[in-house]
């Protein structure tokens, strides 16, 4: 069969929910704009070269992903190995991680999500975003992950 036509499946699951999907099939329901940026999506969500969000995961991220599209053009740009993160795709990452942990907020920034979520929400330390320093290094790995390995 030649490559064109051959079938790539997905196992997804586990016990008796356990199946397989077919990738073409996931890429035609995400539309072609997200499809192209879930390296990035997945590295920066937690793989296994990448540190993850505290008690956040992929499907906290997908959900921001929905609430937040502007988000795909910042995947995408840092699917394509950049040699420094621009300022505006960390400001919209920012936004991004922020809505991971608090869909409702209005706070653009890391750091003030952070002060807000603790102080005024009494989150625990280990359910508020990273800083915005170490959200910037994170980035750093995850276009790493995603545009060269």
């Amino acid at each position: 069969m030649p490559n064109s036509c051959r079938l790539v499946w997905v196992a997804f699951g586990t016990g008796k929910n356990y199946r397989h999907i077919e990738v073409h099939q996931i890429l035609s329901r995400i539309g072609a704009e997200k499809s192209q940026a879930l390296a990035f999506s997945h590295a920066f969500t937690c793989c296994d070269m990448v540190s993850f969000f505290s008690n956040r995961g992929k499907k906290s991220a997908w959900q921001a992903w929905q609430a937040y599209p502007e988000a795909t053009d910042a995947f995408h740009a840092l699917c394509s190995r950049p040699p420094d993160v621009p300022e505006t795709v960390i400001e919209t990452l920012e936004r991004f991680v922020v809505l991971m942990y608090d869909r409702t907020s209005e706070r653009q920034g890391v750091d003030a999500a952070r002060r807000y979520l603790f102080t005024e929400k009494s989150r625990e330390i280990g359910n508020i975003p990273p800083t915005a320093a170490a959200l910037l290094q994170h980035t750093k790995r995850a276009a790493f992950q995603a545009g060269h390995i």
